[in-house]
């Protein structure tokens, strides 16, 4: 079994060709089928290669992903791809070793590998091996859950667990062991909680939650004699008033080639403030194509054409100062508010999302969880190692918040939020807003649904189509996978 999960690895790096994957897997007794299966959700033995960028604000990129790596515009070049490498934790004479996936790059992967660092540094009878970086996640997970390969811990996104449950991919979790391990419901909150959960079984223990706010340059607000906006409509009448002399009022993150999974969540936060829903209560049928879902739109492609008709990247321009407001996750603030990065950062403050309605507050949500992957062989020691270490990792969650996430864990969020550390106190901001904190619904069709709303409703904002067309297809396109998918 090592064998073939050290083969699996050298394909998913790159360091072995199809060919020779091929040749060693049926040396090692597999059949034609499961190479096939093991090629197909590995994208072909393409090179698994992380973006280079960050998660946590440090990088370039002024949205960073929570979980990888967008690009910020059309106009920004792709980053160069650096290859990841497994980090071996704690003793060789360990009596357990364990295995740790995530897609976390960057800072957040730093920031990660110090936290599982100090687990084996507490707990010296378990070590580690941490994998940072992992692109093609999701079929990396699925190959190694049908060859019998996979890590002992993933670092998850929420959306993952519906396409991840369906296939058999993750281990159900239950409720014995997890209070066995020190992990209890009542110790994280409770929206986020109910995230972890599918089809009446539970999958996930959350780690974090992030959510959108509004970034804003106190000096040019000033300067325009005009207040921090709290509502929408309060917020495209700021724009528009401060976009002259080369001062941008207004940009998401999220529009431009390879940001379209961004732009859902962002769309998602605003749609649910004018009341809108993605699919049907049994999850069936689109649900966005209505009234309030237009005017939703409307609004983004409004403000966008205010502030932005240029559709300028804001990647230096906001960290200088050129920038006057813009949505964005609490991962961006070790790199707006700090000043060795952003020569504006004096002048840059973060507030809660405006709103629409105050009958429909709404931010968009979502959360790193930990989870078990399914194993062909269950080995209890392990598997209890394993859940030593979600409880450990979420325990001292305070450290992750340092890479700009809200703690799930109540007693580390309460921390956090109560820290005098810099960054830290940015993340209040955002924490203010966990009351109405809207999370995509757990379906097994949403990470195929997500971007065929983010290309249509870039296409109305951006001026190719109408927001009614562009609607209206994205719910035929929806409709299309809901029907094949049998949901």
């Amino acid at each position: 079994m090592d064998d073939l999960r050290e083969l699996i690895e050298q394909l998913s790096s790159g360091r072995i060709s199809r060919r020779e994957f091929i040749r060693k897997a049926f040396m090692l007794g597999l059949s034609a089928s499961a190479i096939g299966s093991i090629l197909a959700a590995c994208g072909g033995g393409a090179g698994s290669t992380p973006t280079a960028g960050t998660s946590g604000g440090a990088a370039s990129s002024p949205s960073p992903s929570p979980s990888g790596s967008p690009k910020s515009s059309a106009s920004a070049p792709p980053p160069t791809p650096t290859p990841y490498k497994p980090q071996s934790f704690g003793s060789k004479s360990a009596k357990v070793k364990i295995r740790y996936w995530t897609i976390l790059s960057s800072v957040d992967g730093i920031v990660m590998n110090d936290l599982v660092r100090k687990f084996t540094e507490e707990n010296p009878d378990i070590a580690v091996e941490s994998l940072q970086g992992l692109t093609d996640f999701i079929q990396k997970m699925q190959a190694a859950a049908i060859s019998g390969t996979a890590p002992d811990v993933a670092l998850v996104r929420h959306t993952y667990i519906g396409p991840f449950a369906l296939k058999n991919v993750l281990s159900e979790l239950q409720t014995t062991e997890l209070e066995e391990a020190g992990i209890k419901a009542e110790d994280y909150y409770p929206e986020v909680w109910k995230f972890t959960q599918f089809e009446g079984k539970q999958y996930t223990v959350p780690l974090d939650m992030h959510c959108h706010a509004m970034l804003y340059n106190k000096k040019i607000l000033k300067d325009n004699n005009v207040s921090v906006p709290t509502t929408l409509d309060e917020w495209t009448a700021v724009v528009e008033k401060v976009t002259k002399d080369g001062i941008i009022g207004y940009q998401t993150f999220a529009l431009g080639a390879g940001a379209q999974e961004y732009l859902t969540w962002y769309w998602y936060g605003i749609h649910k403030q004018f009341g809108g829903e993605m699919l049907s209560e049994d999850g069936t049928k689109a649900a966005f194509n209505t009234p309030e879902g237009i005017e939703a739109v409307k609004w983004m492609k409004d403000i966008q054409q205010k502030g932005n008709p240029k559709n300028a990247a804001i990647t230096d321009l906001a960290r200088t100062g050129k920038v006057a407001t813009w949505p964005d996750g609490p991962w961006i603030s070790t790199l707006y508010f700090n000043p060795e990065k952003s020569p504006a950062a004096k002048d840059i403050d973060v507030v809660p999302l405006p709103q629409h309605d105050p009958k429909h507050k709404a931010v968009w949500g979502q959360s790193h969880q930990l989870a078990l992957p399914r194993q062909q062989s269950q080995d209890q020691a392990r598997r209890e190692a394993s859940l030593r270490f979600i409880e450990w990792i979420t325990r001292h969650s305070v450290d992750w918040a340092k890479a700009g996430q809200i703690p799930a864990r109540n007693s580390a969020r309460q921390e956090a939020l109560q820290s005098n550390d810099r960054y830290l106190m940015k993340l209040r901001a955002w924490a203010k807003q966990l009351p109405y904190l809207k999370f995509m619904p757990i379906h097994p069709a949403i990470l195929e649904i997500m971007p065929r709303i983010a290309a249509n409703v870039e296409g109305a904002i951006l001026g190719r189509w109408s927001v009614e067309q562009g609607l209206k297809q994205a719910e035929n396109e929806v409709n299309q996978i809901l029907a094949r998918s049998g949901q």
